[in-house]
């Protein structure tokens, strides 16, 4: 875009700054590649909205003042809420024709593009600060809910500390019934009932240094999903510190707690974790739906072969089976798959766990207690006592636990665990770097299961489309295929994906790969004689699925690893 006018003279014009000020202010800058417009505001010479009036006659592009410009609600909503916020855009006016959209940064064609998409009609848009799309973004999505209503009573007075009452040692918390009472109580409520209906595995509440943001992670990805008041975030943290079980009058210090849910949508457990930063303190929670873990070994989309393997490593009578991922990766959920298939009246299942995410009926589950001394290789030894067949070690994280591992699998028990590393023939790898033994760990090892989530194509919104044809080529995929990915609705939220699947692949340790451990070859031997023996990689099982109309292109770039990866 061609601007004839610079900001320096619409400043002077407009009569904001003088010219003689403006002259010495840029004769004693610093930095002389510094914004002028921004560089004014930085100095306090003009407000941001008179930098974005400047910028309006720049560029011939209008500015709203949002604090005065009353919003068509119904029109707004006729975007989503995730691409309101992605592109901090809102629609002011929407009438047959065109569009009038109040945005942040009205030069992104990208953004006007896929709003115009949305509308059907043309866009016209409008300079407009931050906060105010953010506060017209917040009232028009957030009263769907009640959450505006909920978080202006805030601004009323009425609120300013938690009331505790009898729910502070109370560890089993019904939404349903704790409808009345302060604003804080019924914001909260609305907040984990909002979370537990977006399927949100996770609530961010992260506060900066102006306002609050509230942030879910739905399949894997954060999304913002509303901006509340600074002076909501204390209270609204402490109440979560309360019905945790928490020290509210510590904020020095992160604290770990966990409380349970019960919805109409059923019953979840969220454990809360707390962090003090410098403006103030963030809390994350991670929600555990107790009704949708799959734990049949039959859903998980493992491959014949890899489902063949599983099966038949885990009804052996002893040895060690990995699992292997990043953290929410889902090797919980493969690790209570490979426990049901086991669970029958003739075997002794016990697990020590940090802590137990789901309770499976038949076997015997315990929490590690460090303050206690009950540590996952205290623990072990513990369960080696209990006369079991199968033991479940939630995870080998220090080379105490894995040598205990180790030693249970060599002496008669089926052992179960899991590890952080790349993929399957890293995590092999990772035990010789914890110190176990080569011959030890080729003895013991029998399976290793790497794994990953993709998100899965929504079927509600799915259409054939063509991918960016460098990412098919990356990927070594056919030109003339119909691909398919999701266009964006409402149950998905407009992200074209919901809900995700596991890519896997499980390296069998045959004896040949049990030699070359025990030599030390190096992982792209072993990889390479393991795919040779009918492995498949992350990668290639990620690209079945596409081929299956599972998952898209672009998704098995962002989460599978490369073929390289080690």
């Amino acid at each position: 875009m061609h601007l004839e006018r610079s900001i320096k003279d619409i400043v002077v014009e407009e009569g904001f700054v003088s010219g003689d000020q403006l002259s010495e202010i840029l004769a004693g800058r610093a930095d002389a590649t510094e914004n002028v417009g921004e560089m004014l505001v930085r100095l306090g010479l003009i407000s941001e909205k008179q930098h974005l009036q400047c910028l309006g006659l720049q560029t011939g592009i209008p500015f709203a003042d949002l604090a005065r410009t009353p919003v068509d609600s119904e029109g707004a909503r006729r975007i989503s809420h995730q691409i309101a916020i992605r592109h901090m855009a809102i629609p002011v006016e929407v009438t047959e024709y065109a569009a009038s959209v109040a945005m942040v940064n009205p030069l992104n064609i990208a953004a006007i593009d896929e709003i115009r998409e949305q509308l059907g009609v043309n866009v016209d848009p409008m300079w407009a600060s931050e906060s105010d799309v953010r506060d017209a973004i917040f009232k028009v999505f957030g009263s769907l809910d009640n959450l505006s209503v909920l978080v202006g009573e805030f601004h009323s007075g009425d609120v300013e500390t938690v009331e505790t009452g009898s729910d502070e040692n109370d560890r089993s918390y019904d939404i349903a019934e704790k409808q009345d009472g302060a604003p804080v109580i019924r914001l909260a409520n609305a907040l984990l009932a909002k979370a537990i209906r977006a399927k949100a595995s996770d609530i961010h509440i992260e506060p900066s240094a102006r306002d609050t943001k509230v942030r879910f992670r739905v399949d894997g990805i954060l999304q913002e999903v509303m901006v509340i008041p600074k002076a909501v975030q204390r209270t609204l943290v402490s109440r979560y510190k309360v019905i945790a079980g928490l020290d509210i009058g510590e904020r020095r210090i992160p604290q770990d707690g966990r409380f349970a849910v019960n919805i109409t949508e059923g019953t979840y457990d969220l454990r809360v974790s707390t962090y003090p930063t410098v403006n103030g303190e963030k809390i994350v929670m991670r929600v555990l739906d107790k009704s949708s873990i799959s734990i049949d070994l039959q859903t998980l989309g493992f491959s014949p072969f890899a489902l063949e393997r599983i099966t038949a490593r885990a009804e052996e009578s002893q040895g060690l089976i990995l699992v292997t991922g990043p953290t929410g990766s889902g090797k919980s959920t493969t690790l209570y798959s490979i426990l049901n298939h086991l669970n029958d009246k003739s075997r002794n299942i016990v697990t020590i766990e940090d802590p137990v995410e789901y309770q499976l009926e038949g076997i015997t589950q315990a929490n590690v207690n460090n303050g206690a001394g009950m540590t996952f290789a205290n623990g072990l030894r513990a369960i080696l006592r209990q006369d079991p067949d199968v033991v479940l070690v939630g995870e080998s994280r220090d080379p105490e636990t894995a040598q205990t591992s180790i030693e249970a699998a060599l002496t008669g028990h089926l052992v179960l665990t899991s590890l952080h590393a790349n993929d399957s023939v890293a995590a092999v790898v990772r035990l010789l770097e914890m110190g176990i033994e080569p011959f030890l760990v080729s003895s013991s090892v029998t399976l290793s299961i790497g794994q990953r989530l993709v998100r899965v194509i929504c079927p509600h919104c799915k259409e054939t489309y063509v991918p960016d044809t460098a990412h098919v080529e990356a990927l070594g995929l056919p030109h003339n295929f119909e691909y398919i990915h999701g266009a964006g609705c409402e149950k998905c939220g407009g992200t074209g994906y919901r809900g995700r699947c596991g890519i896997y692949e499980v390296m069998d340790l045959t004896s040949k790969i049990r030699s070359m451990i025990f030599a030390g070859e190096s992982t792209d031997s072993i990889r390479r004689d393991a795919i040779r023996h009918g492995m498949r990689s992350m990668r290639q099982d990620a690209i079945s699925k596409v081929m299956d109309h599972v998952t898209t292109v672009e998704e098995v770039l962002r989460a599978s690893p490369g073929e390289d990866a080690a």
